[in-house]
């Protein structure tokens, strides 16, 4: 698998999670747009919603400064897989966190384990949560690519 091509929202989520300041209104609904177009359109993601992510992503100096460093790491990393293993549990659970009401209904029929499928999801479920930069820093796989990374410049 060629994880070059989840870098950039991987690198968004990972920035994100370092932001010492919030994301202001107009963030937010960039975010909720953004995490309603990957949710619908997924297909869509190179020619709309990569370049959406990126504009607000650029309005943001620390965010943009944070995001541009991730980036340069991750594309020095051969396979991000293994360590954002579990990731599946961390959604749901934020999904319940956010929003207990969207427990209830359907069971899916299938369980979603292609790599590309779990970190649009957690995206999305980050990006659709009332304070996208707090539900972030509660993903633990997150924080295990960061130490990785971390042991890369070493």
């Amino acid at each position: 698998m060629n994880a070059q091509i989840y870098n950039t929202r991987l690198a968004f989520l990972l920035a994100l999670s370092d932001l010492k300041t919030p994301l202001n209104e107009e963030e937010k609904e960039t975010l909720a747009n953004i995490a309603q177009q990957l949710d619908i359109q997924p297909l869509a993601w190179k020619d709309y919603t990569e370049p959406m992510l990126l504009k607000m992503i650029q309005s943001n100096p620390q965010l943009s400064e944070q995001y541009n460093q991730y980036k340069t790491k991750l594309e020095t990393l051969p396979e991000t897989s293994q360590i954002l293993s579990g990731i599946d549990q961390e959604i749901q659970a934020l999904i319940l966190r956010d929003d207990p009401m969207r427990a209830k209904g359907f069971k899916p029929s299938s369980k979603p384990t292609e790599y590309d499928s779990q970190i649009n999801n957690l995206v999305v479920v980050v990006s659709r949560s009332q304070e996208p930069e707090n539900a972030v820093k509660t993903v633990s796989c997150l924080d295990k690519l960061k130490q990785t990374l971390g042991n890369l410049g070493q």
